[in-house]
């Protein structure tokens, strides 16, 4: 229930099992005018200008351009010369990272082109522009090898009406010593996919159910066995039982094996069958319910005794087609509310009936009856499970949360009782009902979600967010949008790791531009972990362009970070220092535990630094991590920064990788002209936050504001007193699903007792609607003093809203210092390390 719920249908699938009519293959550089035709569309579609495209009317496939430094993203590097695409022709669904024939250790460093007229160098090809065609087309790579090594070459041979890329490698022994030669290639296929197993077959297929997606590997000649973890799949080709061959002088070898995509593994073993000349007979499953309607992704597993033979998806229109061998199979078929059904096949078609599910019908709206974005939550209660609509990595259907970017859906679910949950962020009411699904019938669902928190000139925002692009996840970018949406995120650059890219396709296609404010950016991200990681925007993008012309990371974080910050020419722009290692960073660059200058020389260009999580605020200088190692307290460490003059405003994101509630749980409130998403100036936003007009939270909305003898200023601002004594105006608003219970003001860093104001001890100080807090606070100060306000509930978690892993967290608010000048002489920072050192990198 992603993106593309099944898409193909059985009578497309018989398109690929049977003779048709065929049109030439076809093979194009990628370029401006070539790129709407030929590029293929997916999650995980990685081409590129100089790209070279190999099709024809059944798959589509991208060899990367053979050059150092041709990267599909962060984590798939090197692919110069390999497949980084790989798909259907008229229904493209790319979910591959990468293909590496030969492993990624491969240089691949030139190319030719034959199209049935002799080889051409790339750059002729990529000069005529238009696309060669011919019954069959050959794109050969050349690598670049020691001289230890044999000459190696990869040829991918795509014909006319094949579903599949034949490809050949071969090898050359040009030395006058034997040279031994491992047999073997590589595959990226990350999180989603299941994968063979590592005893020995003819097929090596790798399934993703959830995004619809397989890819099979079959070779002449040789068994195949294969090294999986949940990215890498190391596949050998063995004669005798062994992938290693020895080499003689002047001997070659060849290997060929045959790639292809395919909607399931049903249907890659219908082509395996085809390639190995298996007899089999074409079978085809249509599913549909009591009422006779289809039921689409429907599961479907075949065995042929207690052996998995192969599993797919239903289409649109509840069927699946495939062909099997002789003998006799089974078919296991269930469906989320229908329940499942295991039934004996029969030759041709087999007709299965389940019973109708049961269905939600939700119309969630906001309190003027307008349609709203939402996040909907199913909990099973009474001996009902929760459902499980989809994998973390999703769309609109994530693990028992559903996704809407209006309040509109239709939801099958098991039948049963179920709490359900409907939220839109910290600023509005959720409401918490229950609902009872019986079979065959349909539940509505409504709701009005009130707005009871108002935060007019201010933002709620997150600007630290992931997905499939950055290579360290396979998560939908458009899953990523929807959850910004459900959980009013009403600013959010796109930030993906060391690629520039946009969330305003998906705003667009989802009709909910008025929702969000977004803009280019980027986290350029490299090692030391984790303190070589800065986010910033709004940076240009250039399309269909390596990394889309971000820039290049670097080892050295003062040399990435000073790239960074100048980069499109100096212009402006907001450089965040992510999720540091405070001690690393500024006072032991080395990491030898011994205090030095740290990385100084990048200082000037940091314009933000994350400090989350908020509540550590209330913990000790060291805190002890879920390993038991000792860890550096970001946020004490960054009030010993303020305190020694460092004014670099803090703030908070969800470095959000999954969608499963992977947004909305940490948000920086910021300051602004327009309330209004539609509207806000993204330099509007970096100005603010250079400023430190910023609030972090995890849901209360928290505004402070001081005066003494100027005008009232807010959080980052800087205020005058001439007598010491200034007036602090605290006001703490939360939606009713959590709550505060202390408010405490921090002097220079320092926890003052006499400003700790708590429900138990100060109860006229608290409200018990909407507003929680709303007090002017007497200030006496000796010294000049920034002055930082937190809020927090420490008598109620957050709750189940933000979903398992943030149920129990801390409530909590915090602003940015307010700068108070005391003597007249401009603000000064008093020096103090609050009676710890300053620190130096963690656990030394």
């Amino acid at each position: 229930m992603f993106l593309k719920p099944p898409i193909l249908s059985a009578a497309i699938v018989f398109f690929y099992l049977t003779p048709c009519v065929m049109q030439a293959a076809e093979v194009v550089v990628l370029s401006p005018g070539t790129w709407d035709e030929f590029a293929p569309q997916g999650k995980e579609a990685d081409c590129i200008y100089g790209d070279v495209v190999l099709r024809n009317d059944r798959i589509t496939a991208v060899i990367a351009r053979p050059v150092a430094g041709r990267h599909a993203n962060m984590t798939v590097r090197n692919v110069g010369g390999a497949i980084i695409d790989l798909t259907s022709t008229s229904e493209p669904n790319d979910q591959l990272s990468a293909y590496y024939p030969g492993g990624p250790g491969m240089n691949w460093r030139s190319m030719t082109i034959d199209a049935g007229s002799g080889e051409k160098t790339l750059a002729e090809v990529e000069a005529g522009r238009a696309p060669l065609r011919a019954a069959e087309v050959r794109v050969t790579c050349r690598a670049e090898v020691a001289d230890s090594q044999p000459a190696a070459e990869v040829t991918y041979i795509l014909v006319d009406g094949n579903d599949w890329l034949r490809v050949e490698s071969t090898f050359s022994n040009d030395g006058q010593k034997d040279r031994e030669l491992v047999l073997k290639d590589e595959m990226r296929a990350d999180t989603t996919f299941d994968k063979s197993g590592r005893d020995p077959g003819r097929l090596f297929s790798v399934y993703d159910k959830w995004f619809c997606q397989a890819y099979g590997i079959i070779a002449e000649g040789h068994d195949l066995r294969c090294q999986s973890d949940a990215r890498n799949s190391i596949v050998h080709y063995l004669t005798d039982g062994s992938e290693k061959a020895t080499l003689a002088p002047g001997k070659k070898r060849q290997l060929v094996r045959r790639i292809s995509p395919a909607p399931h593994l049903l249907a890659l073993q219908t082509r395996a069958g085809k390639l190995l000349d298996a007899q089999q007979q074409p079978r085809k499953i249509v599913v549909r319910d009591t009422n006779d309607a289809p039921l689409t992704a429907a599961d479907v597993v075949v065995r042929n005794g207690e052996t998995i033979y192969g599993s797919g998806r239903t289409g649109q229109d509840g069927a699946i087609a495939f062909t099997l061998p002789d003998g006799e199979f089974e078919a296991e078929i269930s469906s989320l509310g229908s329940g499942s059904k295991t039934v004996k096949l029969a030759a041709g078609e087999n007709l299965v009936s389940l019973p109708a599910a049961g269905s939600v019908v939700a119309g969630i709206r906001d309190a003027d009856d307008r349609p709203i974005a939402c996040k909907v939550q199913f909990r099973g209660k009474d001996g009902t499970k929760d459902p499980d609509f989809g994998h973390q990595t999703g769309e609109w259907a994530v693990r028992n949360a559903r996704y809407s970017e209006q309040g509109q859906f239709r939801q099958p679910l098991p039948p049963g009782k179920y709490q359900v949950i409907v939220s839109h962020g910290p600023e509005y009411d959720a409401l918490f009902t229950e609902i009872e699904i019986v079979r065959g019938r349909e539940t509505p669902l409504t709701a009005r979600l009130a707005r009871s928190v108002q935060t007019p000139g201010w933002i709620s925002g997150d600007f630290h967010n992931h997905a499939s692009p950055s290579g360290d996840n396979t998560s939908s970018q458009l899953g990523r949008v929807l959850n910004l949406l459900a959980e009013h995120i009403e600013f959010a650059p796109c930030t993906e790791h060391n690629r520039l890219s946009s969330y305003e396709p998906h705003l667009v296609r989802l009709k909910a531009t008025e929702q969000m404010g977004t803009c280019v950016g980027i986290e350029l991200t490299d090692t030391p972990l984790p303190i070589n990681h800065h986010n910033a925007f709004p940076l240009v993008a250039k399309p269909h362009t390596q990394d889309n012309g971000g820039p290049l990371t670097d080892h050295d974080m003062e040399v990435k970070v000073e790239r960074l910050a100048m980069w499109d020419g100096g212009s402006e722009k907001l450089v965040q220092q992510n999720h540091p290692d405070i001690g690393a960073v500024f006072f032991d660059k080395d990491g030898d535990g011994q205090p030095d200058s740290g990385f100084r020389k990048a200082f000037g260009f940091f314009d933000v630094i994350e400090v989350h999580p908020p509540g550590w605020i209330f913990q000790p200088p060291v805190i002890t991590s879920k390993n038991g190692k000792p860890r550096n307290n970001t946020v004490f460490n960054w009030l010993q920064l303020l305190n020694q003059g460092r004014r670099i405003p803090g703030v908070v994101n969800t470095d959000a990788h999954y969608n499963f509630h992977g947004s909305g749980f940490l948000r920086i409130y910021v300051q602004s002209p327009t309330d209004e998403p539609a509207k806000i100036q993204t330099l509007d936003v970096v100005h603010a936050c250079e400023q430190g007009h910023l609030i972090m939270t995890n849901g209360p909305f928290l505004e402070v504001n001081l005066w003494g003898t100027g005008e009232k200023v807010t959080a980052g601002s800087d205020a005058k007193t001439s007598d010491g004594k200034a007036t602090l105006a605290v006001r703490v608003q939360c939606a009713n699903w959590f709550d505060i219970d202390r408010v405490q003001v921090f002097l220079n860093g320092s926890p003052r007792p006499e400003l700790n104001f708590t429900r138990r001890t100060t109860p006229e100080r608290f409200g018990d609607g909407t507003v929680k807090f709303d007090q002017q606070i007497a200030l006496e100060l000796s010294e000049d003093t920034h002055v930082i306000v937190a809020a927090a509930g420490e008598g109620k978690p957050l709750g189940d809203v933000m979903g398992p892993d943030h149920a129990r967290d801390l409530p909590i608010a915090l602003s940015n210092p307010i700068f108070v000048d005391v003597d007249g002489g401009g603000f000064k920072a008093n020096g103090d390390t609050l009676g710890a050192p300053l620190p130096v990198t963690s656990g030394k």
